[in-house]
């Protein structure tokens, strides 16, 4: 049940940010639910399975929007990263915490795709780049007190929690 509860979460992370949040977007600003999910899973997990959830989810992520091959793997590999060092020395039971800590992911993470963009020969001016950087930080500092408390207690108690062959 786990891992089609993952993959459920998986697929609604890349498909809604397309279309139910289309409507719900501030300025064209639309959260980066995938990016949101790699942070939780990061938060959750050990160091190697988190980079290796960024590298999967990063790499699938480009192939969906197939464009530029690299740049949302190399994003979320840093993301999983940043988010796994920073639980490893923050309390994850604090959602205030965590709600900031998201907030910081997010910007650094929007700030590779934004210098990744430059790279690939986008040209964004640095007026863009500063709406896209704080706009999609926000808008998924706003989705943690929402969604963080029922993921959280998933991976505690419920059916995203990790459990060893000899328990099951």
């Amino acid at each position: 049940m786990r891992y089609i509860l993952i993959t459920v979460m998986f697929l609604l992370s890349l498909i809604l940010p397309g279309t139910l949040f289309h409507f719900w977007a501030w300025s064209g600003i639309k959260p980066d639910l995938l990016m949101l999910l790699t942070i939780y899973m990061a938060a959750h997990h050990r160091r190697l399975s988190s980079l290796l959830w960024g590298l999967g989810a990063g790499l699938l992520e480009d192939f969906y929007l197939g464009r530029y091959i690299g740049m949302y793997t190399l994003t979320l590999l840093v993301v999983a990263f940043l988010s796994n060092w920073l639980t490893e020395r923050w309390y994850r039971e604090n959602f205030l915490l965590t709600t900031f800590m998201v907030f910081i992911v997010t910007a650094v993470g929007q700030i590779c795709v934004a210098f990744l963009a430059l790279g690939a020969g986008l040209q964004w001016s640095m007026a863009d780049i500063a709406q896209l950087v704080f706009g999609v930080a926000l808008y998924n500092a706003v989705l943690v007190p929402i969604t963080y408390p029922l993921i959280h207690r998933s991976f505690q108690y419920g059916w995203l929690r990790y459990r060893p062959r000899y328990e099951r």
